[in-house]
C-alpha cells in the first residue's frame, strides 16, 4: 500500500519537528526508557518464558506497557485480568498469538475474543515489543496522528477495537511511514520508533488546534466505556464493565466504593451512541432499584443527551434526582489529561509498587 503525494508531504513536514525532538534531552531520556522496556519485554515474551510464566511474570509484562500508564494501581489491573481469564488461558492465548501457525489475522481475532481486560492498545503494544519490525501500536494518539497525516480514508481511524484484517492494513501503512523516516536519516526506524513519531505528530496537532468540541462529535461506544472505567480506577473506585447490576439490567460500567458506615456505594454508567432511548432509560430505571446504586449516568454526545433529557421528563422524581448526564467528548478529554497527569506523577515515585523498575 503506497503513500500518495499529499501523505508524503504531510509526513515530511512532521519529520522536521521530529528531528528537533530527536536532538533534545527529552528524546535521550525517552530513548533510554524505550531500550529498557524493549530489552525486558523481548526477553519476557520468548516462547519458553511464556510457557513457564507465573502471575508475577505476567504482572511485570503488563506493568511495563505504556497502555497501563493510566492505571496508578497496576496491581488491581493485573489481578483483575488474571481473575477474569485464568493464568493458564492467558499463557495459552499469548503463546498462540505470538507463535501460532495459523494465519496471523485468525490468531489476532482469537486473542481479542478470548482474553478479557486487554484492549487494542495493550495487545498491539505487546506485539510491537515482540517484533517491532512487523507490528505497530494501535492506540488513540496513533489514530489521531494518522488522521492529521491524511489517512482517514485509508484506515478505520474511528474504530477503537480492530480486527486482525484491520491491523494488518494498519501495519502496511505504518511500515511505509517508517520507510520515510529511514530515508530522512533515522536509519534504525522500526515501528516502535514510528510510535514515538506518531506521538509527536499528535502532540504538535494538539498545540495547533483550538480546544473546542467539534460540531459533530463522533465516538466509539467501547472506547468511551473503557475510558470511563479507567477514570474510575484512577479515582480509586473498583470498576467493572458489562456488569449485570439487577434483574434485567446489564450496564456498561460501574464504579464501586466502600464508604465507612454507608456500606457499598455504586455509580452506574450507560454509554448511548444510537438505538432506542426508551431502552436506555428503562435499563437505568432497573439499575437504580439496586439499593447500593446512588447515581445512574447517561453518557453520549450533546445532541443525544438533549433527547434523553426530554425523554425522561415526567418520570418519577426519585429517578430524575438519581440521573446525571456526561458528555462523551468531556470523557475523552478528561481521560487524555488524566493520563498525562498520572504519567507525570509516576516519575516522582511517590508510591512504590512491586512492579516498579
Amino acid at each position: 500500500m503506497s503513500l500518495n503525494e499529499e501523505q508524503r508531504k504531510n509526513i515530511r513536514e512532521y519529520i522536521k519537528l521530529f528531528k528537533k525532538y530527536s536532538e533534545s534531552e527529552e528524546y535521550q531520556r525517552d530513548l533510554e526508557e524505550r531500550k529498557a522496556r524493549e530489552k525486558f519485554l523481548s526477553e519476557a515474551l520468548r516462547k519458553d518464558r511464556i510457557e513457564s510464566m507465573t502471575e508475577f511474570d505476567f504482572g511485570e509484562i503488563i506493568s511495563k506497557l505504556w497502555a497501563a500508564g493510566m492505571w496508578a494501581n497496576k496491581e488491581y489491573l493485573i489481578q483483575k485480568i488474571i481473575n477474569d481469564n485464568g493464568l493458564d488461558k492467558i499463557k495459552e492465548r499469548l503463546n498462540d498469538l505470538l507463535y501460532g501457525q495459523e494465519p496471523f489475522e485468525k490468531r489476532f481475532d482469537r486473542f481479542v475474543r478470548n482474553v478479557k481486560g486487554l484492549g487494542p492498545a495493550s495487545i498491539t503494544e505487546i506485539l510491537c515489543f515482540f517484533n517491532p519490525k512487523e507490528y505497530g501500536i494501535w492506540n488513540d494518539k496513533a489514530r489521531k496522528a494518522l488522521k492529521i497525516l491524511g489517512f482517514e480514508n485509508v484506515l478505520p481511524l474511528k474504530k477503537y477495537q480492530i480486527s486482525g484484517r484491520d491491523y494488518i492494513k494498519f501495519n502496511q501503512v505504518v511500515k511505509n511511514i517508517a520507510e520515510e523516516l529511514r530515508e530522512a536519516g533515522f536509519k534504525d526506524a522500526d515501528l516502535l520508533m514510528l510510535d514515538y513519531f506518531l506521538y509527536e505528530v499528535w502532540r504538535a496537532g494538539e498545540l495547533k488546534q483550538v480546544e473546542e468540541e467539534p460540531k459533530k462529535y463522533e465516538f466509539d461506544h467501547d472506547e468511551i466505556r473503557d475510558f470511563i472505567r479507567d477514570i474510575g480506577v484512577s479515582l480509586g473506585f473498583e470498576t467493572e464493565t458489562e456488569k449485570t447490576i439487577g434483574h434485567g439490567a446489564r450496564v456498561d460500567v460501574i464504579w464501586r466504593a466502600k464508604i465507612a458506615n454507608l456500606g457499598v456505594v455504586t455509580y452506574v454508567f450507560e454509554v448511548h451512541k444510537s438505538g432506542s432511548i426508551d431502552s436506555l432509560v428503562l435499563n437505568l430505571q432497573k439499575a437504580i432499584r439496586n439499593p447500593t446504586v446512588q447515581k445512574v449516568i447517561a453518557v453520549s454526545d450533546k445532541e443525544q443527551l438533549e433527547k434523553i433529557k426530554k425523554e425522561v421528563q415526567g418520570l418519577p422524581d426519585d429517578f430524575i434526582r438519581a440521573l446525571s448526564f456526561w458528555d462523551a467528548y468531556e470523557v475523552e478529554q478528561i481521560h487524555e489529561k488524566l493520563s498525562e497527569v498520572i504519567k507525570s506523577i509516576e516519575k516522582l515515585e511517590l508510591v512504590k509498587s512491586e512492579f516498579n523498575y
